[in-house]
């Protein structure tokens, strides 16, 4: 009882803001998607990342480095000199000590600014820039692709709540039918026509109708706010909602947009081998420093200078790892062939199952037109016939029953059509 009163102050909500509902079209839940997806933005992100990874990576290899470095070495021993046993942090020198040899190693201080240029770093630039466009490339395909998912997405939940607006709109007009018949029956009761049961029976019918308008009411609500939080919309009204003119879109697989992710896999593939490579070739600097470089701390002011020179160095062998890397990219590329021939596969395969659906669907749902077209005949007549009181109002409402069943397998069917399309050119993209 609390669940029918709650079902049917729902319904009273529905209808009493009926005449302000806002319309809205697939087109604006697409869009509405689109711009509040939470990882299409973060490809956004991350393709601005990429714009900086691009000019810290020419940084990196093309300009000059200015650092500041300096160390400080102590070389602490015990010293017994004079026949005095002391610590000391750094001597200079001594004779009778414990402690590292001092000829071997001694106390030393260093600063300075180095200046470094790297003279050989425009080919690996290259090769790391392009990397970085592959990676910006690989972003947009994501993004891409992923609009496209939230388009197939967003459109079975769109259908999902057109199809409980539908039936809602037959439910009232089916209460609509009942009320005028129970008006007739209860004429004929009054005339001594019909008996007290027919009208009751159409009463239980009126109810059984209410029950089910309630229940869909509640369930387009749910199928609404479902949508509204995938599409990102704070919204929890009720609107009405258009019906969309989903079309097939015939495209040749060959063309299809979802080989660019495989071809773009092959190339990123290639374009990291090609990034490793890079270490094997000739690293050439030129470097310039200066500052103070001392051991003995008292002429310290006579020790600042500078020096420059270039740093040359050429990876000959490294136990055969390029050779290693280059069979792990052959691989990697071999398992992409593989992958992008079997999606080739089955799309063609869903291509033909999906057209062969779509024909039986065309044809069942002629056949349905052709039966409620002959039910809504029988029922003219048998208006007539009951209106005169030569029909019983079971048969009639047994027949009215089927009719609404028919209904209501059409509009599931017309509906299960179009999903069927949706998915159809979702795949055939």
């Amino acid at each position: 009882m609390k669940t029918l009163l709650i079902g049917l102050g729902l319904s009273c909500c529905l209808l009493s803001v009926k005449g302000q509902q806002v319309s809205y079209t697939l087109d604006y839940y697409l869009e509405s998607a689109r711009e509040n997806s939470p990882l299409i933005q973060d490809y956004r992100n991350q393709k601005e990342i990429e714009v900086y990874e691009r000019q810290r990576l020419k940084a990196l290899y093309t300009r000059s480095k200015v650092t500041l470095n300096g160390d400080y070495l102590f070389v602490p021993v015990i010293s017994k000199d004079n026949g005095k046993t002391s610590f000391e942090w750094n001597p200079q020198d001594g004779v009778d000590y414990y402690g590292y040899d001092l000829g071997q190693s001694s106390g030393h201080f260093q600063a300075g600014v180095t200046w470094t240029q790297p003279l050989l770093g425009h080919s690996a630039y290259k090769v790391a820039d392009e990397q970085a466009r592959m990676n910006t490339e690989i972003l947009n395909d994501k993004m891409h692709l992923e609009q496209h998912q939230l388009e197939r997405v967003v459109t079975e939940q769109y259908l999902l709540c057109l199809l409980d607006s539908k039936q809602i709109a037959f439910a009232d007009s089916v209460g609509q039918l009942l009320d005028r018949q129970a008006a007739v029956v209860r004429h004929l009761a009054e005339s001594g026509l019909a008996k007290l049961s027919d009208l009751q029976l159409v009463t239980i019918e009126r109810q059984s109708n209410q029950d089910m308008e309630i229940a869909l009411r509640q369930s387009f609500y749910t199928h609404l706010m479902d949508l509204n939080m995938l599409c990102g919309i704070k919204d929890t009204a009720v609107v009405l909602l258009e019906e969309p003119a989903l079309t097939l879109r015939l495209l040749p697989a060959a063309s299809s947009a979802f080989m660019e992710q495989y071809r773009l896999d092959s190339l990123n593939t290639l374009m990291s081998l090609h990034s490793f490579n890079v270490q094997y070739k000739p690293q050439l600097h030129l470097f310039v420093d200066g500052g103070l470089r001392i051991s003995e701390f008292a002429s310290m002011q006579k020790h600042f200078g500078m020096s420059a020179g270039l740093t040359f160095s050429w990876t000959l062998y490294d136990g055969k790892q390029k050779r290693l890397m280059e069979k792990q990219a052959r691989a990697h590329m071999n398992s992409i062939a593989f992958y992008k021939d079997n999606f080739n596969m089955q799309q063609e395969l869903r291509r033909q199952q999906y057209l062969t659906e779509l024909k039986t669907y065309g044809e069942r749902c002629r056949l349905l037109q052709n039966r409620l077209a002959e039910y809504r005949q029988v029922l003219a007549g048998y208006r007539k016939e009951m209106q005169a009181g030569e029909l019983s109002v079971i048969d009639y409402i047994t027949v009215l029953r089927n009719r609404i069943e028919a209904e209501k397998e059409y509009i599931l069917l017309e509906t299960n059509r179009q999903l069927l399309i949706n998915i159809f050119n979702y795949w055939n993209w």
